[in-house]
């Protein structure tokens, strides 16, 4: 049966290799412990160290149920003489969401330059830049740790400015509902709204290629008692079944020298402070939920809820099918602004990965 050929002017963005680079790029997060005091101020590396505990089995239908089950597992603290923590990163950010790093098809590409020039052109990239700096600001990227302290504050440096935020301020009690510049100014305790507008700014002209890339550090600081325990990121345990003295939970780590040691310094991955940053899916439709990690189904781990599945005709693949129906929206000019579709398929294409897929005839 012969395939109708499509019309001239018809624009596609399935085919089968297709690949974009991460435009937000982490640092992996290091912790520290901070000693207070004047001019004295100092940190000191947060090590991962190993200790022994005897728990009991209580696992649903485990084998000995309820008896001693020793274990080996590895923790952080702060250390002694300290009297709070810090997480420390940066990000760079590039504008590689314009134009794919990867595709098979001339004319695929010149349709995602296209749509990407169209959202920059319509200021979809500021949108976004503003719902990034929300998960700056609130301290999200914590994760657990967030929730060890009563005093915390979310410092952020870049070029010549420094402003630091309140991650507990009343605003940021529901991380769900992202705002704007005016309610994250809200949580500024040092530096204005003019300085988070320049941030925002300069995140979307470096997310647009409308400037060079823009380079910015964050540190969550929080007032916390020496011993107390803190979360790194943990890894993936690998060992065979029945491993004899294998250690139960393995924390992230990065070798640091302090004075003449090196130690295993606690640290965040940067995958996981990624996965905070864009927290900025508010577009999925479930009254539910707030704002979800952006990727293709909006998968939700902490529920195993999968938000955009191929039934909900929402996911990254149902969107880009109907290309005319995004390059519509774009090039409409509605009140309400640019739709949540568009912008969902942008913070994709942000985000980066491998989005192959053999296209129709």
């Amino acid at each position: 049966m012969a395939h109708r050929a499509k019309p001239s002017n018809a624009r596609s963005l399935e085919t089968n290799m297709l690949a974009y680079a991460r435009s937000v790029q982490i640092t992996e997060g290091v912790f520290h412990g901070v000693r207070a005091g004047g001019d004295d101020r100092r940190s000191v590396p947060i090590a991962v160290l190993e200790k022994g505990v005897r728990g009991q089995t209580s696992d649903a239908k485990g084998k000995n149920a309820g008896k001693s089950n020793p274990q080996v597992v590895e923790f952080a603290a702060v250390p002694q003489g300290c009297s709070g923590m810090e997480l420390r990163f940066s990000a760079r950010i590039l504008p590689f969401a314009m134009t794919p790093h990867a595709c098979d098809d001339f004319e695929v590409t010149r349709a995602y330059e296209e749509l990407a020039e169209g959202y920059a052109k319509r200021g979809g990239f500021r949108r976004l830049a503003e719902l990034y700096a929300w998960n700056v600001a609130n301290g999200r990227f914590a994760w657990r740790n967030r929730w060890q302290t009563d005093a915390a504050e979310v410092r952020v440096e870049f070029e010549d400015c420094k402003v630091t935020f309140n991650p507990l301020h009343e605003g940021f009690r529901d991380l769900d509902t992202p705002a704007d510049i005016e309610s994250i100014t809200a949580a500024a305790t040092v530096g204005g709204k003019e300085d988070i507008i320049a941030f925002v700014d300069r995140f979307a002209d470096a997310l647009s290629r409308r400037s060079d890339p823009f380079t910015f550090a964050v540190v969550w600081a929080a007032k916390m008692d020496a011993g107390q325990e803190v979360f790194p990121s943990q890894e993936y345990v690998r060992g065979e079944n029945g491993e004899k003295n294998a250690i139960s939970r393995i924390y992230a780590k990065l070798p640091a020298f302090y004075g003449k040691e090196t130690v295993q310094q606690a640290s965040m991955h940067s995958q996981k402070i990624g996965a905070a940053l864009r927290h900025i899916d508010i577009w999925h439709g479930d009254a539910s939920y707030g704002a979800i990690a952006v990727n293709p189904y909006g998968g939700v781990q902490e529920t195993a809820r999968v938000l955009r599945d191929p039934k909900s005709k929402r996911s990254f693949y149902d969107l880009r099918r109907n290309a005319d129906a995004l390059f519509a929206a774009l090039e409409e000019d509605a009140e309400d602004g640019i739709s949540g579709d568009v912008h969902f398929v942008m913070a994709n294409l942000v985000r980066g990965g491998v989005f192959g897929n053999a296209k129709e005839d």
